[in-house]
């Protein structure tokens, strides 16, 4: 197969008509046309960060550098929508209890929020999947997202392990969306959560508690 190469400079083989069935087996066994299963993202597409770049916090519109903090508004999604955690009902019941609510949305981008509002889009909410992120309790110093539900995050459905200790206990886990081993303070665009607040009822609840603005 190699006999008769032209070979250029670092060695670099050129291929030729007859190496060509080769390159075609090739791009057919990374492509795989005839498969019909799911394919699986890579890092880059699923805006993958570490837990060191959230420098151990999880992901929230709080630690975000999109986050008009006074305005309480986003930069990429516009005025309109107003966006605040919140803690709701404020009260307990005989049947329920106050559960505090972190907003976040899949372009977090982690830094300091705006002082002054600034706004770069006025994107769908619902294209950047934002919504409101149950925090495990009512005034701790922060909440939102991660994988595996560690340094006061919530975890993500996708984040498995093993053994009887809890997910948020753990240094590592699997995540089934990526098909790799991610640390529990990672986070990327595919978490998910079973019971998170849509940002419609989130900003009934916003108005009812802060008024409309």
């Amino acid at each position: 197969m190699r006999t008769g190469l032209e070979i250029k400079r670092g060695g670099f083989p050129i291929y030729e008509e007859k190496q060509l069935r080769k390159v075609n087996a090739m791009r057919r066994a990374m492509s795989l046309p005839d498969v019909k299963t799911p394919t699986i993202p890579k890092k880059g597409q699923a805006l993958f960060t570490t837990a060191e770049e959230m420098h151990d916090e999880p992901a929230s519109c709080y630690n975000c550098q999109f986050y008009n903090k006074n305005a309480a508004t986003c930069a990429l999604i516009g005025s309109r929508i107003k966006i605040r955690k919140f803690t709701y009902p404020e009260a307990s019941s005989a049947d329920s209890k106050p559960i505090e609510y972190w907003p976040c949305c899949s372009m977090q981008l982690y830094g300091k929020p705006n002082a002054e509002a600034t706004y770069r889009a006025s994107s769908d909410p619902d294209y950047l999947d934002l919504c409101w992120i149950n925090a495990g309790s009512v005034g701790q110093e922060s909440g939102g997202a991660n994988c595996g539900g560690c340094s006061g995050g919530d975890d993500c459905d996708h984040y498995l392990t093993t053994g009887t200790k809890a997910k948020w206990d753990s240094a590592t886990g699997f995540c089934r969306a990526l098909q790799v081993t991610v640390a529990c303070g990672d986070v990327c665009a595919l978490w998910g959560d079973d019971d998170v607040l849509g940002w419609r009822e989130a900003q009934k609840i916003i108005e009812e508690q802060h008024g409309a603005s």
